[in-house]
């Protein structure tokens, strides 16, 4: 049985993974408002300052509530009932947060290449600056996946579900 002090832990931790998580949706929503309005616009004088604000909002903002978010999430099921391979539902949250976050690392290198490449004129960079909105969007569809799974919890145990001995 847990005491006062566990179960304060357990909410404070539940709180935060709940903040940052949701926290990361956030930015990568004005990620993807920004990265689309540099990419609708014809002015190459704009993209500097779009791109720019993509590069700080990447660094700034998505990969320390993506990084929070992974790490309060794992402290969640640890502490809890749920555990980190107990259910089907954390553990797809789990590989779907890993995935998401190895992606975003990967992305990174794309926002820093769109923002050094926005300050070469006459510089063609179009495949970059469309990818930097197929990312975003791809990473909202996954955040709102974990969200989903993360409010619903679908019944079903894993196969390494701690079984009661009979």
């Amino acid at each position: 049985m847990m005491g006062a002090s566990g179960r304060r832990l357990r909410s404070v931790l539940r709180a935060l993974h709940v903040v940052f998580s949701i926290g990361w949706a956030g930015p990568v929503a004005v990620f993807l408002v920004v990265a689309a309005a540099g990419w609708a616009s014809p002015d190459a004088r704009i993209w500097a300052g779009v791109y720019a604000a993509l590069q700080v909002t990447m660094w700034w903002a998505v990969v320390p509530l993506a990084g929070l978010s992974l790490l309060t999430g794992i402290g969640v099921s640890l502490v809890t009932r749920w555990g980190l391979t107990r259910h089907y539902w954390v553990l797809f949250k789990l590989v779907l947060t890993v995935v998401a976050t190895g992606a975003l690392v990967l992305h990174t290198g794309v926002a820093d290449t769109a923002a050094h490449a926005s300050l070469q004129v006459g510089m063609d960079f179009s495949a970059v600056r469309l990818q930097l909105m197929v990312d975003a969007v791809a990473a909202l569809v996954v955040l709102v996946v974990v969200m989903i799974l993360g409010f619903v919890k679908p019944r079903g145990t894993t196969p390494w579900a701690a079984r009661p001995v009979s």
